[in-house]
């Protein structure tokens, strides 16, 4: 596993504002879902929980299944997350606890009101004086993957009810959160709140995913979401409790393009000499028999230098000796190798890698791109934290720690701050800078306008009275003039790195996707 408890590039961070460490993690806006039920998360606790700590973040989200707490009927077992909850307590983490899904013996779980609330009597009672915020289900719009009716907001309500007054006979003091629902489907919304979830909840969760804000259009979308999602809660006199996003994130699976036979010859002649490329084809991925060794040479025209490679080479590929993997016609691929070269092939992609993969049917699948999905990803966090911010979300929670990354194919394997074994991707570092500059106890300076000039413009006051402003444009990369008022201690990049360009002096900034932050100045007018 790699070590990375230092993280040098925030040293700088700590020095200028001071440690975190008192931080009040209740307060703290910053979370991670995570899957704490076994697997890698929860082989590598705790040092993914000192990652979230020195990160400034300061809240878990993990489900307490009920399938994982009792099974086979009547045995119950809690050995996992006693050492969840443990281990979050070490490290000053608040959890946040989803009770969710069904069990063999009780399904759906709405029609066995008696079985489930004894499930939810077992978990608060054991964790009362620990654990003080319940999630009511997770996505139960999300049909059938995770309720078993379409549209049932009514039933889903009557749950939320049965289960929020059982809580709260046990602990008075508990959060009821609302079930984080997928997107923000207002008709779903309304459904629920029309039949009465809104007695029952403290906290209204949603999952709003959702593509790269690259444009002005994307970006002012999602503005436009918050904004209706509160107008809805305001329709039915429940706009005073607060909205959480209990899952957000962006894949950094390797974008999938189609290309035909002139595109592949173009990205041959970009590196200007010989383009190197591993074909494979052995006795477990046998090339097509229709697919003759002319037809490859044909394929290829000069400038294509070839190596024919077994599976067993994936596992040795480098980017320093291929340019591209080529994967040529056959019947079985990837199915049946894809799980014994996918770590590899992840791997050479992170390194700049490039794959093809040629149909029958003349079709050129493009696989690459990594490290641009990767920053992507980074802009996304620093760019939706900053306006979830802006409009008043409490709690912001990243999908996920750490990629699985079993299958580079496979969005849901790809979405983590982490790759599998912690190292860190870009947005582990952009979520990193965020949390330093906002500490518990920031105000959002909400009468200053967040478009301006055609730059986002966010600015809030830490607690040690330091003014913080971010700005970004989402489209392209600009020159502003600007005015920066006295008292700029520091700008940063969004990863964290130091700008020291940027000073008091400047007159223009170069803004693009990438947020910049300015320490220090009492104002920052974008002429």
């Amino acid at each position: 596993m790699k070590k990375i408890i230092g993280i040098g590039r925030f040293v700088f961070l700590w020095t200028l504002f001071g440690s975190v460490c008192g931080m009040s993690q209740e307060a703290c806006p910053f979370g991670v879902s995570m899957h704490l039920d076994g697997g890698e998360e929860y082989s590598h606790m705790p040092e993914n929980f000192r990652m979230l700590r020195e990160a400034g973040i300061r809240w878990v989200r993990t489900d307490f299944s009920w399938s994982g707490m009792e099974g086979p009927q009547g045995k119950w077992h809690f050995d996992f997350l006693d050492r969840v909850v443990e281990e979050a307590e070490k490290q000053g983490l608040q959890i946040l606890a989803p009770l969710l899904y069904n069990v063999p013996w009780a399904n759906p779980a709405y029609a066995h009101p008696d079985a489930w609330l004894k499930y939810v009597e077992k978990a608060v009672t054991r964790y009362k004086d620990r654990v003080k915020h319940w999630e009511i289900w997770n996505e139960p719009n999300l049909y059938p993957r995770f309720w078993d009716r379409r549209e049932d907001a009514a039933n889903y309500a009557l749950l939320l009810e049965a289960t929020a007054k059982k809580i709260r006979e046990i602990d008075p003091d508990a959060v009821i959160v609302h079930a984080g629902l997928a997107g923000i489907p207002t008709a779903y919304i309304e459904k629920s709140f029309a039949a009465g979830s809104g007695r029952s909840f403290d906290k209204f969760a949603v999952h709003p995913y959702r593509a790269p804000m690259d444009t002005w259009e994307a970006t002012d979308r999602f503005c436009e979401d918050i904004r209706e999602l509160r107008a809805l809660m305001a329709k039915y006199g429940i706009e005073q409790k607060g909205i959480w996003f209990t899952e957000m994130g962006l894949t950094t699976m390797t974008g999938v393009t189609v290309r035909d036979r002139d595109a592949f010859h173009e990205d041959g002649k970009e590196t200007g000499r010989d383009w190197r490329v591993a074909v494979v084809c052995d006795e477990d991925f046998p090339v097509d028999a229709s697919i003759s060794a002319q037809t490859l040479r044909e394929f290829f025209p000069a400038g294509f230098r070839l190596d024919s490679i077994g599976i067993a080479g994936v596992r040795q590929i480098q980017r320093e000796k291929y340019d591209a993997v080529f994967f040529p016609p056959a019947d079985n691929f990837p199915l049946h190798i894809s799980r014994m070269i996918d770590p590899y092939l992840t791997r050479y992609l992170r390194e700049g890698g490039k794959i093809y993969c040629y149909t029958k049917t003349g079709s050129m699948y493009y696989y690459g791109d990594a490290r641009e999905k990767e920053t992507a990803q980074a802009v996304f966090i620093a760019q939706t934290l900053l306006l979830s911010l802006r409009f008043g979300i409490e709690r912001y929670f990243w999908y996920e720690m750490e990629s699985p990354e079993e299958n580079i194919f496979d969005r849901e394997d790809n979405f983590g701050l982490t790759h599998r074994g912690l190292g860190p991707k870009p947005a582990y570092f952009a979520y990193a800078t965020a949390g330093r500059l906002f500490p518990e106890g920031s105000a959002i300076d909400s009468s200053v306008e967040w478009k301006q000039k055609d730059c986002c413009v966010v600015n809030w006051r830490r607690p040690d009275g330091t003014r913080v402003w971010a700005v970004w444009s989402p489209e392209g990369v600009r020159q502003v003039n600007v005015k920066i008022g006295r008292g700029l201690q520091q700008a940063f990049h969004c990863l964290g790195t130091p700008l020291p360009a940027v000073t008091e002096a400047a007159r223009s900034l170069e803004v693009g996707p990438e947020v910049i932050y300015l320490a220090g100045p009492e104002s920052l007018d974008i002429q």
